[in-house]
């Protein structure tokens, strides 16, 4: 099979690999589609690549063909890959919380013709849902906000600033705007100010043009915003968004960060503040995710770009400019 590999420095090639072979309780795979997530740019432009990292992707969808050990699955279903691997043996396993097994993996390796999978990590795929829309349904895209939303339970009509606006902050402002929250959304560049509009956000700020709590409270008639959710994976984008919300007031931390200090008085003590990270998503909360994607919303609106597989070394490159929104592989049947 065909597999896309990181070379170091901001290149990658196609390389032929072997096929995978089907696990015991398992199947294989033939993807059909993939989407490229910001947590892969670090390798990407990283000098060397180790073995294990230079194939990342992880929010995949594809048609088992190879179901001969599997006990649930057939042949010809449409699946997508949970990137979270539980052992599928514990407690945590068995109530489909897998982020929370301590013996769980990360799946990567996705952006490739073949995956072998163990049958507890696959998700069914609507018929109705195309491959490239099944990648943001049964991935990070709609995932991580409804994750994060299972704690910030934000409400119609409240205000919600988003920090950061590549994938994770696109995919929180369509999904919170969808359901009903006024967003306020900030980033530096001005493609994504535009993607975050499109996506539903009342206001796209650039955070170096105008002062951010100035401007939210300008538009909240004097106060700051209800919810924050932190999406850029910075720690500018950290304080940023514990400055945007009110005493009292939870803050969502999506983005990959590294080390970040925080004055645990001044932001947390003495503004009675809530600051959660929120990873990824459950195995069993995919029905109510699908239930929300049936009601209408349209996930469809934050690919910006659809590349052949064999351009996914550009595909690669458009992504790392910070241009886009969702950029998808899409992995035609083999002939």
């Amino acid at each position: 099979m065909r597999s896309l590999q990181l070379l170091g420095d901001a290149r990658a090639e196609i390389r032929d690999v072997p096929d995978p072979e089907p696990p015991q309780g398992g199947v294989v795979v033939a993807l059909r589609a993939s989407a490229i997530c910001g947590s892969e740019l670090e390798a990407y432009r990283a000098s060397e690549i180790p073995p294990d990292l230079s194939n990342l992707g992880h929010e995949a969808v594809g048609v088992v063909v190879d179901a001969s050990r599997s006990r649930r699955w057939r042949v010809g279903d449409r699946v997508g890959v949970h990137a979270v691997w539980g052992c599928g043996n514990c407690a945590e396993c068995a109530a489909g919380r897998y982020t929370y097994c301590v013996r769980r993996t990360v799946q990567v390796g996705a952006h490739a013709e073949l995956m072998a999978a163990p049958d507890h990590v696959l998700l069914p795929l609507p018929d109705d849902a195309d491959f490239a829309v099944g990648t943001l349904l049964t991935g990070d895209t709609l995932g991580v906000p409804y994750h994060a939303n299972a704690r910030l339970r934000v409400s119609e009509a409240q205000f919600l600033a988003v920090v950061g606006c590549g994938p994770i902050g696109l995919a929180s402002i369509l999904f919170h705007a969808y359901r009903g929250a006024r967003v306020i959304a900030f980033d530096p560049r001005a493609e994504r100010r535009s993607l975050a509009e499109g996506a539903g956000a009342e206001a796209a700020i650039d955070p170096r043009a105008e002062d951010p709590a100035a401007a939210v409270r300008a538009r909240t008639r004097g106060r700051l915003a209800d919810v924050s959710i932190e999406a850029s994976g910075t720690s500018a984008g950290v304080a940023l968004a514990l400055s945007l919300v009110g005493p009292g007031r939870p803050v969502a931390l999506c983005g990959e960060a590294r080390a970040v200090t925080l004055d645990v008085s001044r932001d947390l003590l003495r503004q009675d503040r809530a600051v959660f990270g929120s990873w990824y998503y459950h195995y069993a909360e995919y029905p109510e995710m699908l239930a929300i994607w049936r009601g209408g919303l349209q996930l469809r609106e934050l690919i910006t770009d659809r590349f052949p597989f064999v351009e996914a070394p550009d595909a690669l490159a458009a992504f790392a400019s910070g241009a886009t929104g969702k950029v998808v592989l899409e992995i035609a049947e083999a002939s």
